[in-house]
């Protein structure tokens, strides 16, 4: 059974995030975001028409080989028909997720609407490799919903509780982003953001929001709750932005009133204890809620979704407390993540397999390139292809890392989330503090943001202590800290709270990731590097050859390139521009 899942919209400017999955049969066949394609970050109001054209073209199929077609968002439709309790199913739409301009569609096929945070739910579950888990699903909206407690059990996803758009934590986080001037496109990079900088700040003072897991009730501030209370509308997510963003211009310093403006963040460090009270406040209420989803299903095993589960320090703060056995989040925990599982919800409602699939190693589902392919991108960009074997590019590799020289590292299938996971990355040497303004100079990121390390998972423990959460660091979705031993060995990427957001790196899945890793190790004593993802500012991280050719011949800092088997080198002394037209005028004399 082939099932098509989509998400993005092209008739609301605000939808973001499209993608397209396909799953064959249970399985993740191919699955990739609309962003990587267009280039666009975010790809706001695109939909996901390149994402879909590659889930078909990339695998040889048709669109008319699919048997099913869902949406990772479920609207009010005027006509429909009822699958189950989150599933409907209608034509009424198809002409604004497959715009019949282009896919030539003679008749419009119909489309399964699947509820938005039970696709969350479902994606996380359904990839977990548990037979039963309690799931908890914390985004910005759903349909109505802004938080949801599932309990899981073989094939089945049960609703619990949900709690509506007056309680959302991502938009209390997003808010708080934006009042700290770090909105940026879309308010979709603030919260990242905003995380990163919550170590810098104190708690001097609570935030009067809170949650009771015993009677499962939230109380907002007397002020928000007020202006709730007076409105004569139903309040929508914008609503209460609003609500929260001026309550923090209201209460915290710099105590800038009632201004709208972004901008008034002029200086970074009047806004750092706002960060630490949002953070520790995201985490107090996650910490209630995981105690009302475990005391309602007695599971051992959590699973988070949603765009606040890429929230690492509240991942590892739910971890700290060890009221679960194992906690698991899909790495692509925000909306791109509900192609996948709107895709899986309708094959396991369909046709659900006799055994939970394994776990995902990385979420590697994307186009890979063949040598060949390579090589002619090589060609025309001037250069003569050469391959190494495996056993020399690592070790050219190691040497370049050892001898302090960024690496752009292309190598394998596009992994879909927004963590780099050894398949699209910059890797540097730990050991140089000046590695972390390097490496955020390159990609146009504020100075202040940490980098996290790839690090050997068996050595992971040598280096790192608290929670060792396979879960959570596998993917790059949680946080630890660096042992004070370590801490002047690696200071790249140790952030002021001595913390970091390891991405452990496993011998039998990483291949030549691992082994370079390894043989860095056996040169210097140290089982990690620094990786960031590999993309400039304002840019989705790289897809094509020719993305990070350009990144490698115009970033003077970035003097070593491994795409594939390929392996190229700036002389020490050359400039991207010099080696640039160097490169160039090579071409030239070839024709």
């Amino acid at each position: 059974m082939k099932v098509l899942g989509i998400i993005g919209r092209t008739d609301n400017p605000l939808v973001h995030d499209g993608a397209a999955a396909l799953i064959i049969d249970n399985k993740i066949v191919y699955a990739i975001e609309q962003e990587r394609l267009s280039r666009s970050r975010y790809a706001m109001g695109q939909g996901a028409p390149d994402a879909i054209r590659a889930c078909l073209q990339d695998t040889g199929h048709q669109l008319s080989d699919i048997d099913y077609i869902t949406y990772g968002w479920r609207p009010e439709l005027q006509s429909s028909t009822k699958i189950s309790d989150n599933i409907s199913v209608s034509n009424e739409l198809t002409h604004l997720i497959l715009p019949p301009e282009l896919y030539d569609l003679k008749s419009p096929p119909p489309i399964h609407f699947v509820q938005h945070h039970y696709t969350h739910a479902a994606s996380t579950y359904f990839t977990s490799g548990f037979d039963s888990a309690a799931v908890l699903v914390v985004d910005g909206r759903g349909e109505g919903e802004s938080i949801s407690l599932y309990h899981a059990k073989g094939q089945q996803i049960e609703l619990i509780e949900s709690y509506p758009m007056l309680y959302s934590l991502g938009v209390f986080y997003a808010a708080a982003a934006e009042r700290a001037g770090l909105g940026g496109l879309g308010g979709h990079s603030g919260p990242g953001k905003l995380m990163g900088l919550a170590p810098f700040g104190q708690l001097r003072q609570e935030i009067d929001f809170s949650f009771d897991p015993d009677k499962g009730q939230f109380t907002l501030p007397a002020s928000i709750q007020k202006a709730v209370d007076e409105s004569n509308t139903p309040l929508l997510a914008g609503d209460m932005w609003k609500f929260w963003h001026n309550y923090y211009g209201e209460n915290f310093y710099p105590f800038d009133g009632q201004s709208q403006k972004a901008s008034s963040a002029y200086d970074i460090a009047h806004y750092v204890d706002l960060a630490a009270s949002v953070q520790h406040k995201l985490e107090q209420i996650c910490q209630g809620l995981a105690e009302r989803v475990k005391k309602l299903t007695g599971e051992k095993n959590l699973v988070l979704s949603g765009g606040c589960a890429l929230n690492c320090s509240m991942n590892a703060y739910l971890s700290r407390q060890n009221s679960f056995e194992q906690i698991y989040v899909f790495p692509a925990a925000n909306d791109a993540g509900s192609s996948i599982g709107s895709a899986l919800a309708l094959s396991y409602t369909l046709a659900p397999p006799m055994v939970p699939q394994p776990r995902p190693s990385a979420p590697a589902f994307g186009r890979s390139y063949s040598d060949e392919e390579i090589a002619i991108v090589l060609g025309n960009y001037g250069f003569i292809p050469e391959k190494l074997s495996l056993g020399e590019l690592m070790e050219r590799v190691a040497t370049d890392l050892a001898d302090n020289k960024i690496v752009a590292w292309f190598r394998g299938h596009d992994e879909l989330g927004p963590r780099a996971l050894g398949r699209r990355s910059f890797l540097a040497n730990p050991a140089h503090r000046e590695n972390l303004g390097r490496l955020n100079k390159i990609k146009g990121r504020e100075m202040w943001r940490p980098l996290a390390p790839s690090i050997l998972d068996e050595h992971a423990e040598t280096v790192l202590e608290g929670s060792m959460e396979p879960g959570l660091h596998r993917y790059m979705l949680g946080v630890a800290s660096v042992r004070s031993e370590w801490r002047d060995q690696v200071p790249a990427v140790v952030h002021i709270d001595f913390t970091c957001r390891p991405h452990f790196v496993q011998k039998e899945e990483d291949g030549l990731y691992w082994q370079t890793i390894n043989a860095f190790y056996k040169k210097t004593g140290i089982p990690l590097v620094c990786n960031t993802s590999l993309n400039v500012a304002g840019q989705p991280i790289v897809h094509k050859p020719e993305e990070v050719l350009d990144i490698f011949m115009t970033q003077d800092d970035v003097q070593t390139l491994v795409i594939e088997g390929f392996y190229l080198s700036k002389p020490p002394t050359s400039s991207a521009e010099q080696f640039k037209q160097s490169k160039y005028e090579l071409s030239t004399a070839q024709k």
